[in-house]
């Protein structure tokens, strides 16, 4: 479905070294790695939204729908739900099924400042979906989330990925759980500059925590 051929980049100092991989169609992957080593980055050049880099990085890109969950929500606070999903490019039934889809029925006429952040993130996913994506990106969907309201987003995500098998997804998280529940493929993204440390699919139960861990002592000892 796309591939990524970044040759890396600076920002003054490196942050993305050569990363060379394909995304395929029911892809599942979690990107795990160290706090600052370029997680966002990586899915900021996977969606188009780092100009410095050549197009070349994600050939045909422009071919493919991607929906970004963002670590903020990001709706516009002064529009409604319904508003804010219209402005993609939603039509009114579009957006009731999918508000629905989400667990927001009914409040498609609420503003973002009226729900919770869980509704919140809840109503971004919706965004995202609305669109039919091929790959659906999320940097840290469960972040601020107390354990009851990540593992229902959790159930969600995996409830939606299970609707349409064909769509992608990479999923940004510091929990190897996360990636035991949500992954097919598993992505570490480590080193200065970072690139992929680990690219490969999941396996047994227990292989993400054990591959996890082993490449997080391989860092501290270096």
């Amino acid at each position: 479905m796309l591939e990524l051929r970044i040759e890396g980049r600076s920002f003054g100092q490196p942050v993305l070294g050569e990363i060379f991989t394909t995304i395929r169609q029911g892809d599942r992957i979690c990107l795990l790695g160290p706090s600052g080593i370029g997680k966002t980055t990586l899915l900021n050049a996977i969606a188009g939204l780092d100009h410095s880099l050549s197009a070349k990085a994600v050939p045909n890109r422009d071919k493919a729908r991607v929906g970004y969950l963002f670590q903020e929500h990001r709706l516009l606070p002064w529009r409604t739900l319904r508003q804010n999903l219209a402005i993609v490019g939603a039509d009114a039934a579009d957006i009731d099924r999918v508000l629905d889809s989400v667990g927001l029925a009914g409040y498609a006429d609420h503003l973002p400042d009226q729900l919770s952040l869980g509704m919140a993130r809840r109503a971004a996913l919706a965004r995202c979906l609305v669109i039919q994506p091929d790959l659906l990106l999320l940097d840290e969907p469960f972040a601020s989330l107390d354990p009851v309201r990540a593992t229902e987003l959790k159930h969600l995500i995996l409830e939606l990925l299970d609707r349409h098998p064909a769509m992608a997804m990479i999923c940004v998280t510091h929990d190897a759980g996360d990636a035991t529940d949500l992954a097919n493929r598993l992505w570490y993204l480590d080193g200065q500059p970072a690139c992929l440390q680990w690219d490969a699919p999941v396996g047994s139960p227990g292989t993400v925590e054990g591959v996890v861990q082993t490449l997080r002592n391989l860092d501290q000892v270096g």
